[in-house]
């Protein structure tokens, strides 16, 4: 009965070794039967002992140390009861020396004790779910009560006086109350003892119930079997709170915390095994006063388990309204939801797609099933998809949030953003699961910002924040390559007069158009920036001192044609300085480009400068 750990407890292995030299001192000795007594004496001892030192450990639950009290109380009056048949035996050791009324009392005392805690321990389960508690262990005691009205009516060995069945009584009494307690604690998942110490705990109280029941009707009480039916629960009872401080030193609070199953098959087994037992009290006396008794224990179990299922199927009867009126709730919330919820089977096709799908792409739901949802992804996001999948397969219960455009039926892309979770092994769902959002109309707004932060308003080129980052980007990309690039500082000559004598508004309208042909100047993998003013700013990725020298000719020239604006012709100079350098300069650069183009305003207008002074000045 105890895990195959426990013997290697030194203390366990000495009640082991020392209930061997007992059972041989006993059978040895000149009077057995006195000595029994004495042993059953000395294992109460032990068992009062590991029970009080397990009902006053540390950080132990209340419940748990109130039954181990009981428990250790009830030893008490085991002891008192062993002592005392153990005078008794020593006075007439001829005396056939079964319990006595005294031993008798106080057994069923110390009983009483064990059973009562037991009783009254907290089941922690509410409702219906404690009815259905109730009714099973009412099933099992009944099926207990079978068994014991049948064995201890047994044949010739039927007690005949008054003590005898006063002693049947109470024994078989006893044994009922302990197995119905038992049975509720071992049910309802929460019993005040360890696993392993409720395995030895039950096994002794049902053989001391069981050889208090029938020990009245056995003729001589030395006998050998009645000796060991005496001896061994005793033992076992012994170890039982010894198995439990050392199971507490893995579980401390002390309660055997198990999820309750929502059934249990020993009712229907208590219908078995009495049924059983009827047809064979049947088949052997007929219908006499035992087979009346199993017959009316049959039916009380058929009753007990009949009312169990009336309240199984009402149960059952309310659980699928409610699961029916969730399921409708749930159908209506889907088929009005504005998100797509799709569900992506094991072969990576879809299994199932929501009514929001159509009202989102414009596909039919039904359209959807069994096609590889990649195949609605943009080609450019497609990686990302790869991505996300590669991410989720493997881990169960994951989640990933991305962005991607998917295409709808009317050939245009929309942004959705994705919440994907992996629910393979989620028996209903078998697959991932992923909820859409039609996220466009955020993440135009988004890059509308975007563009507004980082361009300026009047000529829609790069401002210097962008400018700034796209130089170190391309430094960043090639910090200790051999290319260069250059950097262009543009500042128009002559501007302020024209404000002045024109107006603003001419003067906006000039930098629009200098704007315009400084971008078909340049790459469109070049970067044209206006900076402030009238001051302006090219990135020239890869770029030479040639190639640099090539872009200011070109600029220079584009400028030889006046600007016409309002009815003005107005003239267009500019004063270019040019930096080339590679990554490692890019924190210099613009402020030598800078340095060039004031000194081209210095020493004369209208052309371009290098900062190094490696190239010619024009």
């Amino acid at each position: 009965m105890v895990a195959p750990s426990m013997p290697r407890d030194p203390v366990l292995r000495a009640l082991m070794a020392g209930a061997v030299l007992a059972t041989v001192w006993v059978f040895a000795g000149p009077w057995p039967d006195a000595a029994s007594w004495l042993v059953q004496a000395a294992l109460d001892g032990v068992f009062i002992w590991f029970s009080w030192k397990v009902a006053t450990r540390p950080r132990i639950d209340a419940s748990v140390r109130r039954f181990w009290r009981g428990t250790t109380l009830g030893g008490c009056f085991f002891l008192l009861g062993d002592l005392y048949q153990s005078i008794t035996a020593a006075r007439d050791p001829e005396l056939n020396a079964t319990a006595g009324t005294a031993q008798t009392v106080l057994v069923a005392m110390g009983l009483g004790c064990v059973v009562w805690v037991m009783l009254t321990h907290p089941l922690r389960v509410e409702g219906r779910e404690r009815t259905r508690l109730w009714l099973d262990a009412a099933t099992v005691l009944c099926g207990v009560a079978v068994f014991a009205w049948y064995f201890s009516l047994s044949g010739d060995s039927a007690p005949d006086t008054p003590a005898q069945i006063a002693v049947a009584l109470v024994g078989s009494g006893l044994m009922l109350v302990s197995a119905f307690a038992m049975c509720k604690l071992l049910l309802s998942g929460a019993a005040p003892f360890t696993f392993r110490a409720g395995v030895v705990g039950v096994t002794s109280a049902a053989l001391v119930g069981l050889e208090t029941s029938l020990h009245a009707v056995v003729a001589e009480a030395s006998e050998p079997g009645v000796l060991i039916a005496r001896l061994l629960p005793c033992f076992l009872l012994a170890a039982a709170p010894r198995v439990q401080q050392l199971q507490m030193r893995v579980e401390p609070s002390g309660v055997t915390a198990r999820k309750r199953r929502p059934y249990s098959r020993l009712p229907y087994i208590a219908v078995g095994a009495t049924q059983a037992l009827l047809i064979v009290a049947l088949l052997d006396e007929g219908l006499n006063l035992r087979a009346w008794g199993v017959v009316a224990g049959v039916v009380a179990i058929t009753a007990l388990v009949v009312v169990r299922q009336s309240v199984a199927f009402t149960d059952n009867a309310q659980l699928l309204a409610r699961l029916d009126a969730r399921e409708r709730r749930f159908r209506s919330l889907v088929q009005h939801a504005s998100d797509v919820t799709l569900v992506i089977g094991g072969r990576g096709v879809v299994t199932y797609a929501s009514p929001a799908l159509l009202r989102v792409l414009g596909i039919a739901p039904d359209e959807a099933l069994g096609i590889d949802p990649r195949d609605l992804i943009h080609p450019e996001d497609r990686p990302i998809a790869d991505r996300l999948r590669q991410r989720l397969e493997g881990s169960p219960r994951t989640t990933v949030t991305v962005q991607l455009r998917a295409g709808s039926a009317d050939g245009t892309w929309r942004w959705l953003q994705l919440v994907a979770t992996n629910l393979v092994d989620d028996p209903s769902v078998e697959g991932i699961i992923v909820n859409a959002r039609d996220v466009s109309e955020e993440r135009q707004l988004q890059e509308r910002l975007r563009y507004d932060a980082t361009h300026d308003t009047l000529t829609k080129l790069a401002n210097r924040a962008f400018f700034d980052e796209r130089v170190r980007l391309f430094a960043s990309e090639a910090p200790h390559a051999e290319t260069t690039m250059a950097i262009l500082a543009v500042d128009l000559d002559d501007f302020k007069p024209v404000n002045d004598a024109l107006g603003h508004h001419v003067g906006d309208a000039l930098l629009v158009a200098v704007a315009e042909r400084l971008r078909r100047c340049v790459l469109p993998t070049d970067t044209v920036a206006r900076l402030g003013g009238d001051e302006f700013a090219i990135l020239l990725p890869a770029t030479s001192y040639t190639g640099a020298t090539a872009i200011a000719d070109q600029i220079l020239a584009a400028f030889q044609e006046p600007a016409y604006v309002d009815g003005h012709e107005v003239p267009i100079r500019a004063s270019i300085g040019i930096a080339v350098g590679t990554g490692a300069d890019v924190d210099t650069l613009l402020r030598d480009a800078d340095a060039a183009m004031y000194a081209v305003k210095h020493n004369g207008k209208g052309r371009y400068f290098y900062a190094d002074q490696r190239g010619r000045g024009r």
